[in-house]
């Protein structure tokens, strides 16, 4: 089994931004025993199989760049401890990372590469749902297993489609009823326009009235919006006790400055995906001393973590919070090449079969998978973001359960 104690020790910077659209072929040294149980593996009965290869993508550049960097950087770490620790089938995993843009187009592109021309083993990757929803099509109809490690409101259904991101429901279940209660039960939405901003609202919608609220104002704007002022002002004029946000990225900082320029954020509540840790370096004036929900945060109280949290500050040169997807992805692609070793083989049947039996220690507790309809179950936390400790834990929250109808098995 996987060592779950990182070694404290220097790092050297891995995975920069590339250029955009580039693909680069990582074959990162290897040193010590394998990561697994010492499996001398096997691939389909057709003897040893050969060193573990990895897609990856993330928009480094384009709307959601503030998510896709912190993405490759968590995933970039991951490859580098699984690799230090003898890698995967005794040898170092192998990445191919391209850029896909944030464009559903790209990423159907870049995933028809990888499976085609690369030919790798699993897909990891990317942010938006709509790019996401484009490669797992693209890796389904090749029968290459794929995972994306940021929140999502995907109804994408596959046996080997594993998400690591929360759903909606795991999100805002606890946070929506403290909110109604704190503020007040009059509730503006505002995203853009894309699939998980709707879906995330579409629950929202439902957990508010659940609580006795109402939903005064729903807005939406496309990825790559500056101005943000006509929204803004429709949004004031509705007079909501506070704002659910679901606009990300780039946009997420100029709608937040934006509120607050306007007066939009006076005496009101705010919170959403606006409000997580990759933005805080630009908005920590408007984002203190309110709270989130999240999956990952730096302050979790663990050795493990700990450890992460250092050799992720040393690698990266950053003491900002540490994203949350950055987190996500490190757990994920740990536990995704525990999979593999344990798998003993790069076959897709396989290793699906382990990741739905797994449970794996990460950063924040327990992870695993509902195996029929994938959901991820790790424990969720509330957090509160002040000054000089953003996104310490109030409360644990355990697993939110989230019941889809779906069997992706």
């Amino acid at each position: 089994m996987v060592d779950q104690k990182l070694r404290a020790r220097r790092l050297t910077r891995v995975g920069g931004p590339v250029a955009a659209g580039l693909a680069v072929l990582l074959a990162l040294s290897a040193c010590g025993g394998s990561i697994g149980g010492g499996s001398d593996g096997g691939d389909g009965g057709s003897g040893d199989p050969g060193p573990l290869k990895i897609g990856m993508l993330a928009p480094i550049t384009g709307p959601a760049a503030p998510e896709g960097i912190a993405l490759q950087r968590g995933f970039d770490l991951a490859i580098e401890h699984i690799n230090d620790d003898g890698g995967v089938f005794g040898q170092p995993v192998e990445v191919v990372f391209i850029d896909d843009q944030a464009d559903p187009a790209t990423a159907t592109q870049a995933a028809q590469r990888l499976v085609q021309q690369e030919e790798v083993d699993y897909i990891f990757g990317t942010i938006t749902d709509d790019t996401t929803i484009a490669a797992a099509t693209v890796a389904d109809q090749a029968g290459v297993p794929m995972s994306q490690a940021i929140a999502t409101a995907l109804d994408y259904c596959s046996p080997h489609f594993w998400p690591f991101g929360e759903t909606p429901t795991q999100l805002l279940t606890d946070l929506v009823p403290r909110m109604v209660e704190e503020f007040g039960g009059n509730v503006a939405l505002v995203g853009n326009d894309y699939v998980f901003p709707r879906t995330y609202h579409e629950v929202s919608t439902q957990l508010i009235e659940e609580a006795g609220g109402t939903v005064v104002a729903e807005e939406y704007s496309p990825l790559g919006t500056s101005d943000w002022q006509p929204i803004i002002t429709r949004l004031q004029g509705a007079e909501p006790d506070w704002i659910l946000s679901a606009v990300v990225g780039g946009d997420a900082v100029s709608f937040v400055q934006q509120a607050d320029q306007f007066g939009l954020l006076e005496g009101r509540g705010l919170t959403g995906v606006s409000v997580d840790q990759q933005f805080y370096p630009a908005l920590a004036p408007q984002l203190e001393g309110r709270s989130q929900v999240v999956r990952y945060t730096d302050q979790l109280d663990s050795e493990l973590n700990a450890t992460f949290v250092e050799a992720y500050r040393e690698a990266y040169d950053t003491q900002e919070p540490i994203p949350g997807v950055a987190g996500n992805a490190y757990d994920g692609m740990r536990f995704i090449a525990e999979a593999f070793e344990q798998a003993g083989s790069t076959d897709a049947e396989a290793v699906s079969e382990q990741i739905a039996e797994m449970e794996f220690e990460g950063l924040g507790g327990p992870v695993g998978f509902d195996p029929d309809n994938h959901v991820v179950q790790a424990p969720m936390y509330l957090t509160s973001i002040e000054a000089g400790s953003p996104y310490a834990v109030v409360e644990e929250l355990g697993v939110v359960t989230d019941e889809q109808e779906k069997d992706c098995a």
